[in-house]
């Protein structure tokens, strides 16, 4: 540890989610299955970040592959899953973004939408080609959930924020624990959060792209804090 400050695990990250968990205040540890047992990363770590990436293989969730745009890790999915799964078992503070959100609703029994634009006819951008910290869409967050007390200062009186956006996956069947905390104005889900646990919030979007502004930073402030407590 350095410092004193919350260790929080982090696998595959671009420089954007370092910076994020820096200027809250963690130590970042990077993460990766070739070299980090999943035993000892619970182990040294106080919180984890899941990051965004490569699809989730669809046989993780009892489906086979219906496009040929998937993206997939193989190695990424068996690591970060049981990971998850691990680190939910032991109340691990969790924050995940993007695939992060899809990892953790796959590794928690739910399932997920292989390909929004083959799938669901919705007029939302979800993936463009916007600068990366654009505003694609808003989503509206769920009264009396983590994700609404941890931004309320960002929400308008609607409760919704402007969000970037930049997946074309998405949650599909909610899985059991989980609980829907955002929604895009399609109504494909932005957020989950398990109540049950002491800090478990996913968003769709990507909070890190907006570290040097601070639009997000207090979904970063949310889990240091949990995992500081936690020590």
């Amino acid at each position: 540890m350095s410092g004193g400050k919350p260790v929080i695990g982090v696998g595959w990250p671009k420089p954007d989610y370092l910076e994020a968990l820096t200027r809250a205040d963690a130590d970042p540890f990077v993460i990766a299955p070739d070299r980090d047992a999943i035993s000892t990363v619970l182990d040294r770590c106080d919180g984890l970040l899941l990051t965004g990436g490569a699809d989730v293989e669809p046989r993780r969730y009892g489906e086979s592959i219906r496009y040929d745009n998937l993206k997939l890790d193989p190695t990424r999915d068996e690591y970060e899953i049981a990971l998850i799964q691990a680190a939910l078992a032991r109340d691990v503070p969790i924050l995940a973004i993007c695939r992060g959100i899809q990892a953790l609703n796959v590794a928690a029994g739910g399932t997920l939408v292989q390909d929004i634009p083959s799938e669901i006819a919705t007029p939302v951008s979800h993936k463009g080609d916007r600068p990366e910290a654009a505003p694609a869409h808003d989503v509206a967050i769920h009264a009396g959930t983590h994700a609404a007390r941890l931004l309320e200062a960002r929400l308008d009186g609607d409760g919704r924020v402007a969000v970037n956006s930049r997946h074309h996956q998405a949650v599909k069947n909610v899985a059991p624990g989980l609980v829907v905390s955002a929604v895009a104005p399609d109504g494909i889900v932005e957020g989950l959060e398990q109540p049950s646990a002491p800090f478990c919030v996913a968003g769709q979007w990507h909070p890190e792209n907006f570290w040097s502004t601070g639009e997000f930073a207090e979904l970063f402030r949310g889990l240091v804090n949990a995992a500081g407590g936690r020590r």
